[in-house]
Protein backbone atom coordinates (compact mmCIF):
# COMPACT_ATOMS: atom_id res chain seq x y z
CA UNK A 1 0.00 0.00 0.00
CA UNK A 2 2.84 2.21 1.28
CA UNK A 3 4.44 1.96 -2.18
CA UNK A 4 1.50 2.66 -4.54
CA UNK A 5 0.92 5.76 -2.70
CA UNK A 6 5.20 6.53 -3.55
CA UNK A 7 4.35 5.55 -6.72
CA UNK A 8 1.39 8.07 -7.14
CA UNK A 9 3.26 11.02 -5.59
CA UNK A 10 6.42 10.62 -7.41
CA UNK A 11 3.93 10.45 -11.32
CA UNK A 12 2.07 13.78 -9.83
CA UNK A 13 5.71 15.58 -9.18
CA UNK A 14 6.78 14.32 -12.77
CA UNK A 15 3.79 15.46 -14.12
CA UNK A 16 3.66 19.12 -12.76
CA UNK A 17 7.70 19.57 -12.18
CA UNK A 18 7.01 23.26 -11.81
CA UNK A 19 4.82 23.29 -9.67
CA UNK A 20 7.09 20.37 -8.13
CA UNK A 21 9.74 22.61 -7.98
CA UNK A 22 8.60 25.72 -6.55
CA UNK A 23 6.71 23.78 -3.58
CA UNK A 24 9.85 22.00 -2.52
CA UNK A 25 11.91 24.80 -2.62
CA UNK A 26 9.37 26.78 -0.70
CA UNK A 27 9.20 24.20 1.62
CA UNK A 28 12.87 23.94 2.01
CA UNK A 29 13.47 27.69 2.32
CA UNK A 30 10.73 27.64 5.18
CA UNK A 31 12.27 25.04 7.08
CA UNK A 32 15.46 26.53 6.75
CA UNK A 33 14.48 29.72 8.00
CA UNK A 34 12.53 28.07 10.89
CA UNK A 35 15.64 26.07 12.65
CA UNK A 36 17.64 29.61 12.20
CA UNK A 37 15.13 31.31 14.01
CA UNK A 38 14.91 28.78 16.99
CA UNK A 39 18.79 28.39 16.94
CA UNK A 40 19.11 31.96 17.12
CA UNK A 41 16.07 32.30 20.00
CA UNK A 42 17.82 28.99 21.79
CA UNK A 43 21.09 31.29 21.34
CA UNK A 44 19.66 34.39 23.21
CA UNK A 45 17.89 32.28 25.79
CA UNK A 46 20.56 30.38 26.56
CA UNK A 47 23.71 33.67 27.18
CA UNK A 48 25.61 33.59 30.24
CA UNK A 49 22.91 31.10 32.04
CA UNK A 50 25.95 28.90 33.30
CA UNK A 51 26.52 31.36 36.10
CA UNK A 52 24.93 29.86 39.36
CA UNK A 53 23.63 33.58 40.46
CA UNK A 54 22.54 34.16 36.80
CA UNK A 55 18.84 35.85 37.61
CA UNK A 56 20.80 38.28 40.01
CA UNK A 57 23.43 39.51 37.79
CA UNK A 58 22.63 42.65 35.72
CA UNK A 59 24.73 44.51 33.54
CA UNK A 60 24.54 48.26 32.40
CA UNK A 61 24.54 50.09 29.45
CA UNK A 62 25.01 53.82 28.09
CA UNK A 63 22.61 55.00 25.94
CA UNK A 64 22.30 58.82 23.64
CA UNK A 65 20.20 59.88 20.96
CA UNK A 66 22.21 60.97 18.32
CA UNK A 67 21.25 62.18 14.66
CA UNK A 68 20.68 58.72 13.51
CA UNK A 69 18.37 57.59 16.23
CA UNK A 70 19.04 55.93 19.80
CA UNK A 71 22.70 54.50 19.95
CA UNK A 72 23.34 51.59 22.97
CA UNK A 73 26.93 50.57 23.98
CA UNK A 74 28.07 49.06 27.25
CA UNK A 75 30.45 51.09 28.42
CA UNK A 76 29.46 53.30 31.01
CA UNK A 77 31.19 55.67 33.15
CA UNK A 78 33.70 54.56 35.82
CA UNK A 79 31.61 56.12 38.85
CA UNK A 80 28.58 54.24 38.28
CA UNK A 81 29.53 50.95 39.56
CA UNK A 82 30.64 52.44 42.91
CA UNK A 83 27.83 55.20 42.84
CA UNK A 84 25.00 52.28 42.30
CA UNK A 85 25.63 50.26 44.83
CA UNK A 86 25.76 53.26 47.26
CA UNK A 87 22.51 54.71 46.53
CA UNK A 88 20.64 51.82 46.29
CA UNK A 89 20.67 49.19 48.89
CA UNK A 90 19.28 46.10 46.74
CA UNK A 91 22.22 46.00 44.43
CA UNK A 92 24.66 43.76 47.21
CA UNK A 93 27.62 43.86 44.92
CA UNK A 94 29.27 45.55 41.78
CA UNK A 95 32.14 45.22 39.60
CA UNK A 96 33.40 46.72 37.07
CA UNK A 97 35.84 45.49 34.35
CA UNK A 98 38.27 47.34 32.01
CA UNK A 99 39.06 45.47 28.96
CA UNK A 100 42.83 45.29 26.91
CA UNK A 101 44.42 48.41 28.98
CA UNK A 102 47.77 49.11 28.12
CA UNK A 103 49.50 48.69 31.37
CA UNK A 104 53.28 50.28 33.27
CA UNK A 105 54.71 48.23 35.64
CA UNK A 106 57.69 49.55 37.40
CA UNK A 107 59.95 48.35 39.96
CA UNK A 108 63.59 49.93 40.54
CA UNK A 109 64.89 50.55 36.89
CA UNK A 110 63.13 48.24 35.46
CA UNK A 111 59.74 49.04 33.56
CA UNK A 112 57.31 46.44 31.81
CA UNK A 113 54.53 47.67 29.65
CA UNK A 114 52.18 44.94 29.20
CA UNK A 115 48.30 44.38 28.38
CA UNK A 116 45.93 43.50 30.66
CA UNK A 117 42.39 43.54 32.50
CA UNK A 118 41.08 45.12 35.61
CA UNK A 119 38.30 43.96 37.49
CA UNK A 120 37.21 45.19 40.82
CA UNK A 121 37.51 42.85 44.02
CA UNK A 122 33.76 41.64 43.89
CA UNK A 123 34.08 40.30 40.34
CA UNK A 124 35.46 36.85 41.87
CA UNK A 125 32.47 36.19 44.28
CA UNK A 126 29.84 37.17 41.40
CA UNK A 127 31.31 35.22 38.87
Amino acid sequence: MFKNYMKIAFRNLLRNRSFSIINISGLAVGMASAMLILLWVQNELSFDRFYKNTDRLYQTWNRDIGNDGINCWNVTPKILGPSLKQEFPEIQKATRINWDESLLFTYMEKKLNIRGTMVDPDFLTMF
